[in-house]
C-alpha cells in the first residue's frame, strides 16, 4: 500500500469534509424522502432508489470534474475557455433546433405509464443530470495524480450514499412519528 504525504492526508481530510458537506443540502436527499412517502414505498426501496439516485449524482459530478482538470491542464488562458462554452452552447442549441425542426426534438413522451416508474425515473435522473459544482476544487486539488483522483471519487461516492440514505432513512423515521390527527379529522 502507498504511503501517504501530510499534504495527501490534507487533501484526503479536505475531500471527505466538502463531500459529507455537499450531501447535506435538502436537494439532494429531500425529494427521494418525500416520493418514496407518497408513493407509499417500503423504506428499503426508499434507501435502494436514493443510493442509486447517489451513485449517478457522483459519476455525473466525477465526469464534470475530470472534465474541468482536462481543460485546466490543455486548454491555456481564460478567455479561451470562455470562448470554447460559448462555443458548445451554441452547438448544442443548433442542435436542439435541428432535432426540433426535423420532429425528433420536443415533447413527446407517453402519459400513460405508470406513476411509481416516473418517479423513479425523475428521482434519479435529476441528480444524474445535475452533477455538484460545489465539488469542483476537490478534483482540481487532486491536480494530475491518477491515485488521488480515484481515492477521491471513492471518498465522494462513499460519503454521497452514506449520508444522503441516512438522511432519507431518518426523515422517514422521524415523519413516522409525526401524528396529525388534526388533517386525519378533515378526511
Amino acid at each position: 500500500m502507498a504511503s501517504f504525504s501530510a499534504e495527501d492526508l490534507s487533501t484526503i481530510g479536505g475531500i471527505a469534509t466538502v463531500s459529507l458537506l455537499h450531501s447535506f443540502i435538502p436537494t439532494h436527499w429531500l425529494p427521494f424522502s418525500i416520493v418514496g412517502r407518497a408513493q407509499k414505498w417500503t423504506l428499503s426501496r426508499t434507501l435502494l432508489v436514493t443510493a442509486f439516485g447517489a451513485i449517478l449524482h457522483v459519476v455525473s459530478t466525477s465526469l464534470l470534474g475530470i472534465t474541468a482538470i482536462t481543460m485546466a491542464n490543455t486548454i491555456a488562458g481564460e478567455e479561451t475557455v470562455h470562448k470554447l462554452a460559448s462555443l458548445l452552447l451554441v452547438i448544442l442549441g443548433g442542435g436542439y433546433v435541428l432535432l426540433f425542426l426535423s420532429g425528433k426534438g420536443g415533447h413527446s413522451h407517453s402519459h400513460n405509464q405508470p406513476m411509481e416508474k416516473m418517479a423513479v425515473a425523475g428521482l434519479v435522473l435529476v441528480p444524474a443530470l445535475s452533477p455538484c459544482a460545489t465539488t469542483l476544487p476537490v478534483f482540481l486539488a487532486v491536480g494530475n495524480s491518477s491515485s488521488m483522483m480515484v481515492l477521491a471519487i471513492i471518498v465522494l461516492l462513499f460519503s454521497t450514499i452514506t449520508v444522503m440514505t441516512s438522511l432519507v432513512a431518518l426523515s422517514f423515521y422521524g415523519a413516522s412519528q409525526l401524528k396529525f390527527h388534526w388533517v386525519e379529522r378533515l378526511h
